[in-house]
């Protein structure tokens, strides 16, 4: 009997012998060290975009698109001339031309009439914005839109008719001009041409001189005064890799430096073990350790200690540090994936 317990007890210590020589564990995550933050190059509005956390993205991808203020033509008429180039400051441009385009009216004669002289009956004297009128001085004949009245003053602009600044038109309300329906007559003069006027740095220019406009036209569009000059509105990968963290959504107000997403190099990734301080003496750079991974669960694999960080976490009364090991080659391993380190004893 005494020699069954003896044999029992050795078989146990012998059982007990390889968990020892094993040492301690610590829980492992594969990380990738080199990660890119994509940050918001000015304030805006990000466009809708369908990227998502987990994406991959090769070097170029478009990411994000930021808004842009578009400036619309107010008025019909031809570009005359155009003092802003793509990433001029538009209120800069505009305080030392007086604009950052001008349009020239597509109508740019009017006449400032009075019924002082209009055929002496009340009704050609009493004028409608928006009636048609036609147009006579000397033999040139032309027709006009009332714009404006004021009294015994109203305004005409020319649509047709060959008319010079200065002319005397006569204006009638049949076509024939028969003179028991003038309404009066005035001086032709000149609009001021258009003078376009936009905030921000330009960031798009869709006009040039000679170019014909109608309203609504887009003209410029502009992003935040704040920007670089060379800044673009499209946000572009500058790596490969796959998206770790997505900051932003679509439709967010962002201002500049905001972090929008975060990138890993999946080109070089490092199993990251989380050290209990009890254990940290027994882990050296150089060592070599051996791990498992979730993802293949039937195999062991060994790593060396690249870095141990000075500073822990603090978790539980119990303070953890990072030691990084490297990984196999030749296997499909991804940020996030599990494992489990073994220490030396």
């Amino acid at each position: 009997m005494r020699k069954k317990t003896a044999l029992l007890a050795c078989m146990l210590l012998v059982l007990a012998l390889p968990a020892a020589a094993l040492g301690a564990t610590a829980n492992a995550t594969i990380v990738a060290p080199n990660t890119t933050k994509i940050t918001a190059p000015f304030a805006g509005t990000l466009l809708p975009f369908d990227l998502l956390q987990g994406d991959p993205v090769s070097e170029g991808d478009t990411l994000f698109t930021l808004d842009a203020t578009p400036v619309y033509a107010a008025q019909s008429g031809t570009v005359a001339a155009v003092f802003a180039s793509v990433g001029d400051d538009a209120e800069g441009a505009a305080a030392h031309y007086g604009a950052v385009a001008v349009i020239e009216p597509e109508h740019p004669l009017y006449i400032d009439a009075s019924t002082d002289q209009a055929y002496n009956d009340d009704e050609n004297r009493y004028l409608h914005a928006g009636e048609t009128l036609y147009l006579k001085c000397g033999n040139e004949k032309g027709t006009g839109i009332v714009t404006s009245v004021s009294g015994s003053r109203y305004g005409v602009e020319i649509l047709t008719g060959n008319f010079d600044v200065d002319d005397t038109v006569r204006c009638f309300r049949e076509s024939s001009t028969p003179s028991d329906s003038e309404t009066g007559r005035g001086k032709v003069m000149r609009y001021a041409d258009i003078a376009v006027t936009a905030s921000g740095r330009i960031c798009a220019v869709h006009i040039k001189p000679g170019d014909s406009v109608s309203v609504g036209d887009l003209l410029f569009e502009t992003v935040d005064a704040q920007s670089e000059r060379g800044a673009s509105r499209v946000i572009s990968s500058p790596v490969t890799g796959a998206v770790t963290a997505l900051s932003a959504s679509s439709g967010a107000q962002v201002y500049r430096g905001q972090l929008l997403c975060e990138i890993a190099d999946l080109t070089t990734l490092e199993l990251s073990a989380d050290v209990d301080e009890l254990d940290l003496s027994s882990v050296h750079e150089g060592d070599t350790l051996s791990y498992t991974l979730d993802a293949y669960p039937e195999e062991t694999f060994t790593g060396t200690v690249t870095k141990i960080y000075p500073v822990g976490e603090a978790r539980q009364n119990a303070t953890y540090f990072d030691v990084r090991i490297t990984l196999p080659e030749g296997r499909n391993l991804l940020p996030g994936m599990n494992g489990t380190v073994t220490l030396n004893p």
